[in-house]
């Protein structure tokens, strides 16, 4: 077991006993057993008001992964304490959420709130800046842009946890633009340069010229794109380990198991191998995507 292991399962009793064993944690341990042992919680670098709602989600972190308090009761623990700080007792969730995206903007901050992966915790930053970037992809060149987020406070509960080392990279907004955690990233790395911004523009040039192209057929394409770009041999085996035909809803699965049935008889340990097929695949599947769209334009139009 591993100390990342207890944080994932959201076991802090468990990571502070396994820290106490271990003489490489002695440095990080006592920050630990100050916030989850002796309630002595941090505060940031923002306005007196901020804090108060901050140390709020504070409590309810101690709560559920220390404590061992139900998520739900602890999530009404908090939504009351938050509805009393911003005196909207009788509020629902919806208009909770809207007031406490207010409150951070009015003091010049960007906040986003919610729950990721079942837990609540606000994203809380200074400054988006959106970067266009020019992506060179099989098909030409395409421009995407990000918006890089800069300047973060708080960024939900696996990052409080870990203290920065593991949290969300970044999301997609309702309009589809990607939302980039400046610290999360190496924008010289092939996870920026190729998994996202080759795959997301990928999707961009293919929602654009097949319309109605589906998530799957999307998703499949611009793997394809990534395992042509890619110098890391590891891709195709990641690829090949989400395969599962079985998940019909999944489209990064089924998108997967094609790329396992068509990748059968390349030679999986060569590099040029896998990015001359993957680019193949790619040329044989926009023609029929062509004839296929095409067929469907014709039957629209007839």
């Amino acid at each position: 077991m591993q100390i990342q292991d207890f944080f994932i399962n959201g076991d802090m009793k468990g990571a502070i006993a396994y820290m106490r064993e271990r003489e490489e944690f002695g440095d990080i341990l006592p920050a630990y057993i100050a916030i989850f042992e002796n309630c002595e919680y941090r505060t940031y670098d923002v306005p007196d008001f901020l804090n108060q709602i901050l140390l709020q989600y504070q409590v309810y972190y101690r709560d559920v992964f220390y404590c061992g308090l139900p998520e739900e009761e602890a999530a009404d623990k908090l939504r009351k304490q938050l509805k009393a700080l911003l005196d909207m007792l009788d509020a629902e969730e919806e208009l909770l959420t809207e007031q406490l995206q207010s409150v951070f903007e009015a003091k010049g901050y960007h906040a986003l709130f919610g729950k990721t992966q079942g837990y609540y915790g606000p994203y809380v930053w200074k400054d988006t800046v959106p970067t266009v970037y020019s992506v060179e992809l099989p098909g030409g060149t395409a421009e995407y842009t990000v918006n890089i987020l800069e300047g973060f406070v708080f960024r939900s509960w696996m990052d409080y946890l870990t203290f920065g080392r593991y949290g969300t990279g970044g999301w997609a907004s309702p309009d589809g633009t990607i939302n980039c955690i400046e610290q999360a990233y190496d924008f010289e790395s092939e996870r920026f340069l190729v998994s996202l911004l080759k795959h997301e523009a990928q999707h961009t040039v293919d929602m654009k010229q097949f319309p109605g192209i589906t998530p799957a057929e999307l998703e499949y394409r611009a793997k394809l794109v990534e395992l042509h770009y890619s110098r890391d041999l590891g891709l195709l085996q990641k690829l090949l380990s989400e395969a599962d035909e079985r998940k019909t809803n999944d489209p990064h699965a089924i998108a997967s198991a094609r790329i396992k049935r068509e990748f059968a008889d390349t030679d999986q340990m060569k590099l040029s191998c896998i990015q001359t097929r993957a680019l193949e695949l790619l040329h044989t599947d926009t023609k029929e995507m062509e004839e296929k769209y095409e067929k469907q334009k014709t039957v629209s139009n007839g």
